[in-house]
């Protein structure tokens, strides 16, 4: 694996915290909490389902950034379908027709 870059240190350096404290918990906990905050963020609605539904999807994004130097090549295809779809869901709320 080649060296990391100094902004992939950095991150890594910022999220051991959490990422330790994350891993401490049950499996089911961090699923549960991400899964409420799209339920919330669906029945919610307006702006604050918004910022519910980035901060779902930015916690996404951040564990596959995280994971992604460890990932195969089909996990990868998988994660950047998530990352997009995720993106894709944040614009389709802060842009309805």
């Amino acid at each position: 694996m080649p060296e990391p870059t100094p902004l992939r240190q950095s991150v890594e350096r910022a999220s051991t915290p959490t990422a330790t404290a994350l891993s401490r918990l049950p499996g089911w906990a961090t699923t549960a909490a991400w899964v409420a905050l799209l339920v919330l963020a669906a029945v919610v609605g307006g702006p604050v389902g918004w910022v519910l539904l980035t901060i779902a999807v930015a916690f996404v994004a951040w564990l596959l950034y995280l994971a992604w130097p460890y990932a195969s090549t089909n996990a990868k295809l998988i994660r950047v379908a998530t990352g997009l779809l995720g993106a894709a869901l944040v614009l389709v709320r802060l842009l309805p027709r």
